[in-house]
């Protein structure tokens, strides 16, 4: 019997609000950047929690409870919520968190990726967990980094676990999302997913 272990869940959907909703939420979020990031950077921010406690943003909160209780079978135990804005130039490190999932929303994003001529503009990068100790890949397996390319309205949510990053953005106009981390309380509503991996012998 073959199994192939060690996937992670992630979740890639769209569920854009109300144009005057995200603008408002793209607004708020810009007017926070500039109060709570001296430095400019997307990664320079000085705190982890100044959106969610507040509407709009509350919105975007309950639907992420909501879609982890879909599809993770799990209730959110704690949240917090930051802006990140990425200015032209700009990315994200590769970097991992310490909590049980990570969740980006995204409000507005200008750059346009042609990963035809290796123009990976503003991607969201995955990265595989065994890509850490080396790049050695078998024939069988698949990349070891998985491309996501924001549109305004995706949300996506992951395991904290995987390492990821983003490519420079190249856009005149800055791209703003929401970044949540999130610690969670299985539901029991997936028993089978804990179930030995290999059949016991009779």
């Amino acid at each position: 019997m073959t199994k192939d272990l060690f996937g992670a869940r992630v979740y890639v959907g769209l569920h854009p609000f109300p144009d005057e909703v995200m603008l408002e939420m793209r607004k708020r979020a810009l007017a926070s950047h500039e109060s709570t990031n001296p430095h400019g950077m997307p990664w320079s921010r000085c705190t982890r929690e100044s959106l969610h406690v507040a509407e709009p943003f509350q919105q975007v909160g309950k639907l992420i409870e909501q879609v982890v209780e879909t599809e993770y079978g799990c209730s959110v135990s704690h949240l917090t919520g930051r802006e990140v804005v990425i200015k032209n130039g700009q990315c994200l490190p590769l970097h991992c968190e310490d909590t049980d999932l990570s969740a980006v929303f995204v409000l507005s994003t200008e750059a346009r990726a042609n990963p035809e001529r290796s123009d990976y503009s503003g991607a969201f990068v995955l990265v595989n967990p065994s890509g850490a100790f080396g790049f050695k890949r078998l024939p069988w397996e698949g990349l070891r980094s998985e491309l996501i390319y924001p549109t305004a309205g995706m949300l996506l949510i992951f395991p904290s676990y995987l390492a990821h990053h983003t490519h420079p953005y190249n856009a005149q106009e800055p791209a703003v999302e929401l970044h949540f981390e999130l610690n969670v309380v299985d539901n029991h509503a997936h028993q089978r997913l804990r179930q030995p991996s290999f059949p016991r012998a009779l």
